[in-house]
């Protein structure tokens, strides 16, 4: 009897305007999302093959990410050219999108498709599930039969899970087969596991947003009372909820400004240019001994950001999580190898470069001469440690409020009243 009213909902919403219009926005949206997207890797990895420096320039730049395709994240601070000076680490722009409309609006990546358009159309197949077979009557004709209300639930939700996911499934993977005939961009086995466990993430994403919106349909008593509520709750849960977590988060941690930080920056070179100057008519000590109490000082100076910062974050992602739409950015751009633990991990292995060649450069500015340096290579993290350093607990967490959405509804569908 469960599939049943799961075939009955497929074949309801496939003879349903609704169905054929959402489905088809949907495909054009993910589409046009992967052509966009396409398009602005190429140009990255055209810039990427201009700035590539040297043997003898202390440059630290890596490529594009494939991935960035689907979650563009933090990617362009990522790829900017970072070079190794007397001074300090200068970021420097670097493969930057060629199109001007992502200066204007948000990146229209699979990533955001998925959290607002899916989400949004999740909602629209769950808004009157309950709530609109009550002003129909057919409530009353299902219960006619000996079937519990569990297996009528879940095969509501069932039917119409997979009247979005199959449409979904199908668009992403024939995207994916058709980016890996680009010679530029074929996806690695690794990078392939990651697009899976992402489109598993999407999938229960999608989940709890039918969840929600048959939850919501079960409180009322009117499909036109479900939708207003709906898209309020969808509007707070997509859009508000998960930046709350940056303005609260900076009334408990103070973290000085980017123009303090130069400020601070710029005083400490002043502080021993000077310094040199007088030591140099004495002949107490070397250039080269300044040089490396500028680093030292800035060194501090960049530790003590770096962790003022990186509890800023903490604190932050720990508040916004109160969203599952927090959890599933975090997951997801974790996965892809473009959110803010992928980067921390890129500055950390900056910093490392900068102190594997520090020798070098201070005796490169002191005599004027041109050295070669050994090339920056970074490693990505592997999927293990990108779970272990949270994405697992995120995935998990959007999990727990999919089950708990699911029975909530199941508890309050017990108690309808279906006259």
């Amino acid at each position: 009897m469960f599939w049943t009213v799961a075939r009955k909902e497929i074949i309801s919403n496939l003879l349903s305007y609704k169905f054929f219009i959402v489905i088809l926005l949907t495909i054009l949206l993910i589409s046009t999302s992967f052509f966009i997207m396409h398009k602005d890797y190429k140009e990255r990895l055209s810039d990427y093959h201009i700035i590539k420096p040297g043997s003898d320039e202390p440059i630290a730049v890596i490529p594009p990410n494939p991935l960035s395709i689907f979650s563009k994240g933090l990617e362009e601070n990522m790829t900017r050219s970072f070079e190794i000076s007397v001074i300090s680490i200068t970021a420097r722009s670097g493969q930057k999108s060629g199109n001007l409309l992502f200066s204007f609006f948000s990146v229209p990546d699979f990533l955001y498709i998925v959290k607002v358009v899916l989400s949004l159309v999740a909602l629209l197949f769950g808004f009157d599930q309950v709530s609109r077979e009550r002003e129909r009557g057919t409530l009353k004709l299902i219960f006619a039969n000996p079937i519990s209300r569990a297996k009528v639930l879940f095969g509501k939700w069932m039917g119409n899970f997979l009247c979005v996911s199959v449409p979904f499934l199908l668009v992403t993977l024939i995207g994916i087969g058709i980016f890996n005939l680009d010679t530029d961009i074929r996806f690695s086995s690794g990078n392939l596991i990651r697009m899976a466990v992402i489109i598993f993430i999407s999938l229960v994403y999608i989940a709890f947003f039918l969840s929600l919106g048959i939850f919501i349909s079960a409180l009322t008593k009117k499909a036109a009372t479900s939708v207003v509520i709906l898209l309020f709750v969808w509007a707070l849960v997509v859009f508000v909820m998960p930046n709350l977590g940056t303005l609260l988060a900076r009334q408990f941690v103070d973290v000085p400004s980017v123009k303090a930080l130069s400020e601070k920056r710029q005083q400490t070179w002043t502080r021993e240019v000077l310094l040199g100057i007088a030591d140099r008519k004495t002949g107490i000590s070397s250039w080269e001994d300044r040089y490396k109490t500028i680093y030292s000082d800035m060194d501090k100076l960049e530790e003590d950001y770096r962790n003022k910062f990186n509890r800023l974050v903490r604190l932050s992602k720990d508040i916004n999580r109160i969203s599952p739409v927090a959890s599933f950015i975090y997951a997801v751009t974790e996965i892809a190898g473009t959110g803010i633990g992928e980067e921390s991990n890129l500055k950390r292995a900056v910093v490392s470069y900068k102190n594997s060649i520090f020798s070098d450069v201070i005796s490169a500015n002191l005599q004027h001469e041109k050295k070669e340096y050994p090339a920056f290579i970074y490693h990505r993290r592997s999927l293990s440690r990108v779970f272990a350093d949270g994405a697992l607990f995120d995935a998990a967490w959007m999990i727990f409020f999919n089950v708990i959405f699911f029975v909530l509804s199941y508890f309050i569908f017990v108690k309808y009243d279906v006259r």
